[in-house]
């Protein structure tokens, strides 16, 4: 999926303008860089256009910290007021898993899913299963 489209749907979404999506998508990716690991947000960026992959790679990756603290940073991030960060958060993420190939789906569910963020998985509008998955697929 092209920069454009992948704000465009966030814009959707979010029900902000441009410069709101733009910078929500922005807040989400970084904060989602510093919770993958490396390899993890390498392989993500891949899938990405390079203008918008580049805050996947630019933080310190593999921090641990909690859904909450996900959403927290994602609104200090945040320039925009019109968007909290559990919606830009559930936004973005939705769009990410809708623009990136099965595999890479899978792999960001399962690491969402091992972090303890069923809640912002739940809350996304794309459809996942990875639960007919065995564990060797995983």
């Amino acid at each position: 999926m092209e920069r454009a489209a992948i704000v465009e749907t966030v814009s959707d979404r979010t029900e902000a303008d441009d410069d709101g999506a733009t910078d929500a998508t922005r807040a989400v990716l970084e904060t989602l860089g510093e919770r993958l690991s490396a390899d993890q947000a390498d392989d993500l960026a891949a899938e990405l256009p390079p203008d918008l992959s580049e805050h996947l790679t630019e933080g310190e990756p593999g921090e641990q910290f909690s859904e909450e603290a996900f959403i927290s940073r994602v609104d200090q991030r945040m320039e925009t007021l019109d968007v909290t960060g559990e919606r830009a958060a559930t936004a973005v993420l939705a769009t990410l898993l809708e623009s990136v190939d099965e595999a890479e789906r899978s792999a960001v569910v399962d690491q969402f899913q091992q972090y303890g963020f069923e809640t912002l998985l739940g809350e996304t509008d794309v459809d996942i299963d990875v639960s007919e998955r065995s564990p060797r697929e995983r």
